[in-house]
């Protein structure tokens, strides 16, 4: 008996291993098929590494450089690892400011930048377990106006996906990890229209960069302008104490000269 139990056990978790492989082998090539779809219609790069590794595609889509592909994430403190399809666009705006902001899933990254303001919006629909973290936070309030941040929530509330918005230098990405492999070429479509469309309402309009680092430029002057003051402050405070030591030594020099008459 204890021998059909093992055998029957040892059928059940093979039917169960190969289950599970043909099924991700089904999904894979459903994938690939969807996504050498929707780069042959976009006029996109598509690029398949191996049999059982999901492909890649770049190019430009519609005036933006976008790019689809596997992303790896550490999760659990590091003792595992999870695996999504991110889709990002790069935008044409340089942004006055470096920093990112990113809806729960994407906290993990954003926190391991160092930079050093926390911003959170006074926005009614913010999601506080968003994360925003920038270099200069005053920057950041005045370009997240109601309509960028009610766009912005149309990438990071979407459902058991990650969004996230990254910007420094040259560099302004927006960008969506989601566990979906993406096996129907709408699907791919869908999203990476999603992210065009937000993209173009977090374009910088003409001349705001200029009016954006006022708000830098301000902050900076008042910032010093607070330095001075108390540059000043201690200045004082060290020429009131020199005054008084030279009184003290002024002092015993007399005494001193007075005894010395005496003698």
């Amino acid at each position: 008996m204890n021998v059909n139990f093992w055998f029957f056990l040892w059928l059940l978790i093979s039917v169960v291993l190969i289950g599970f492989s043909v099924w991700t082998t089904l999904i894979l090539i459903r994938q690939k098929q969807a996504w050498r779809k929707f780069a042959a219609n976009n006029k996109l790069r598509y690029r398949s590494r191996s049999l059982m590794v999901s492909p890649e595609i770049h190019g430009v889509y519609q005036g933006y450089p976008i790019g689809v592909f596997t992303s790896e994430h550490i999760i659990a403190e590091g003792r595992s690892e999870r695996k999504m399809t991110a889709i990002e666009i790069e935008m044409e705006s340089r942004m006055p400011v470096s920093g990112a902001l990113g809806s729960k899933g994407m906290v993990p990254i954003i926190q391991t930048l160092e930079y050093s303001d926390t911003y959170q919006p006074n926005n009614a629909k913010w999601n506080v377990e968003n994360l925003i973290r920038c270099d200069d936070k005053k920057v950041l309030e005045a370009y997240l106006t109601d309509a960028r941040l009610e766009a912005l929530n149309r990438v990071l509330e979407r459902k058991n996906d990650w969004g996230l918005f990254i910007f420094k230098g040259n560099d302004t990405i927006l960008r969506i990890d989601t566990p979906d492999p993406l096996e129907g070429a709408k699907d791919l479509q869908e999203i990476v229209d999603l992210l065009i469309s937000v993209a173009k309402v977090l374009e910088l309009n003409k001349g705001e960069d200029k009016t954006l680092l006022a708000y830098s430029t301000q902050r900076a002057a008042t910032r010093n302008h607070r330095l001075d003051v108390e540059e000043e402050t201690f200045t004082e405070k060290s020429a009131f104490e020199l005054e008084d030591e030279d009184e003290v030594d002024g002092e015993a020099e007399a005494e001193s000269k007075g005894e010395g008459d005496k003698e």
